[in-house]
């Protein structure tokens, strides 16, 4: 079977629960869930059945130790998720708005997923046919970006195709210099691009959005995504030009949204044995492949937000309409 390799952060997103009156004070109280974007779509992979193995490093601490604990619950391979002794886990703290839409504050620094040595990424991890898959996250310093830039090249020399969710988190960034440059590297060497209409428009700066479409796929990259909110998801390539709607659903919570969208696209693709760069080109031509990806990126998407947390809200296999059951 075709793997998904989830590379980058897992980390505790401590989201708000309730509220507690203690004397005059309100207090939220907060609940301690598995999270971390690439984490999030390794595990909406394995929920629907497809082969999944999260790479990165976790501290030496009880949250690392939870963190493995859940990735294994939810079938990710953990085999290449290492312990690091000397940093800790990072850790996301969560509030919602009244309609449900997130904010996040960060305890990241130094932390244990920023250590990954780009040593680990051998010929040997890359194994067979699928996909390699990455976030921003891992952009946000010169170590890890160095890293991240060699599991790319690695995966991409052993016929991967290489996929990245932009996911622009800018309180991560202590200084956000290199953000466009390190993010247009990364595009340059990645087949699958997934933006939001937001992250579009902020990094095309002066450009239309229309114009920086154009300009990213020179850069390479077979196909682009832009998602809206719940507005209809776009995809752009050389070839092409989709659209899909979004359902509507009753929105509970946004939390790993964009990841559970991501994951059902890419299962999409992989229960299609689209599993290599050179399946991804045959594709272009043939759009109702990646239609039904994209119709079952944005159920699954639609699944996620209806109800509350990360992983507990990614859909399995039973919870799809049995048009998009692939597995």
């Amino acid at each position: 079977m075709a793997s998904l390799i989830a590379f980058g952060e897992v980390l505790i997103d401590w989201i708000p629960l309730q509220t507690q009156a203690f004397g005059e004070l309100e207090i939220p109280v907060k609940g301690q869930f598995p999270g971390g974007a690439p984490a999030n779509v390794a595990v909406a992979l394995a929920r629907l059945g497809q082969d999944a193995k999260f790479v990165g490093a976790v501290g030496e601490d009880d949250a690392g130790i939870f963190l493995r604990k859940c990735l294994q619950q939810f079938k990710v391979d953990t085999q290449h998720l290492l312990t690091d002794a000397d940093h800790p886990t990072p850790m996301a703290f969560v509030s919602l708005d009244e309609h449900g839409e997130r904010s996040f504050s960060f305890s990241r620094n130094n932390s244990a997923d920023l250590h990954f040595s780009a040593d680990y990424f051998t010929s040997e991890l890359f194994n067979g046919e699928g996909i390699f898959h990455i976030c921003s996250n891992t952009l946000t310093d010169e170590r890890i970006f160095e890293t991240t830039l060699t599991g790319l090249h690695q995966a991409r020399k052993c016929g991967y195709i290489n996929s990245f969710d932009v996911n622009l988190r800018l309180p991560l960034w202590a200084d956000t210099s290199a953000l466009v440059s390190r993010v247009m590297d990364c595009i340059s060497h990645c087949d699958i691009i997934k933006l939001s209409l937001e992250e579009v428009e902020y990094l095309a700066a002066e450009r239309s959005s229309t114009e920086f479409i154009q300009d990213l796929l020179k850069l390479g990259p077979s196909i682009i995504l832009v998602t809206d909110g719940g507005n209809p998801v776009q995809l752009f390539s050389k070839q092409l030009q989709l659209q899909q709607a979004t359902p509507k659903v009753n929105v509970v919570d946004t939390t790993g949204a964009g990841d559970a969208f991501m994951g059902g696209w890419l299962y999409g693709l992989l229960a299609q044995a689209i599993t290599s760069r050179h399946a991804l080109q045959l594709t272009l031509n043939e759009p109702e492949q990646l239609q039904q990806a994209m119709l079952t990126a944005v159920t699954c998407g639609g699944y996620a937000v209806s109800t509350q947390g990360a992983w507990t809200a990614l859909p399995t296999v039973a919870d799809m309409p049995s048009n998009l059951r692939q597995a």
